[in-house]
């Protein structure tokens, strides 16, 4: 059974850039959702005493859709409560690889930004390594679609489903974008995820 797993941070915490009805609606609604319909459809399957982690990857192997689909959204959401958070200063680790794959931090938020903006439909921007090569990249994912099947470390995501923008921002995806990347980035999350 997959447990949700709660939010890193209180839900006023964010309140300059989301506010608390925002994780009303986002965390309890679709995130919660996503784990009760993922638990009703593993049950009694070979997917139901696998991590989270190995659902996502074994489903999309089997091209088990429902299941993946489910599974990837729940594990995206994870990803996402800890990609973001107060704002605070990028380790000098992460900034050396940023300078050195984007040219530097502005750079990277810049194409970060874009990424979101030019995702048609609905999915997700994510900050990557290559498992090989150790360069960093930007990759759009649409639906549920995720890093790991792709064989990417995931180091940190942002949400462009319209559901996590609608509630504070209406339609407007470029200012949630801009308001996260400049306000909300969690550089020291995505520091340690680094391979």
């Amino acid at each position: 059974m997959i447990i949700a797993k709660p939010l890193p941070y209180n839900r006023d915490e964010l309140e300059h850039n989301l506010s608390a009805a925002h994780f009303d609606y986002h965390y309890d609604k679709h995130y919660l959702g996503y784990v009760n319909k993922l638990n009703a459809l593993v049950k009694g399957t070979i997917y139901c005493d696998m991590s989270l982690t190995d659902i996502v990857v074994n489903s999309y192997r089997e091209n088990d859709h429902l299941v993946y689909n489910n599974a990837s959204q729940v594990w995206n959401h994870d990803f996402y409560w800890q990609s973001i958070g107060k704002t605070q200063v990028c380790p000098d680790e992460l900034v050396t690889l940023l300078n050195r794959d984007f040219g530097n931090i502005s750079n990277f938020a810049q194409k970060f930004i874009q990424a979101g903006v030019t995702l048609f439909g609905s999915g997700w921007i994510w900050l990557v390594q290559d498992q090989e090569s150790k360069k960093l990249s930007i990759l759009q994912t649409k639906n549920a679609d995720n890093p790991l099947v792709l064989g990417k470390i995931p180091l940190l995501t942002l949400d462009v489903w319209e559901h996590a923008y609608y509630i504070d921002y209406k339609n407007d995806r470029l200012h949630y974008l801009n308001q996260l990347v400049t306000d909300n980035l969690n550089w020291l999350f995505a520091t340690n995820n680094l391979g």
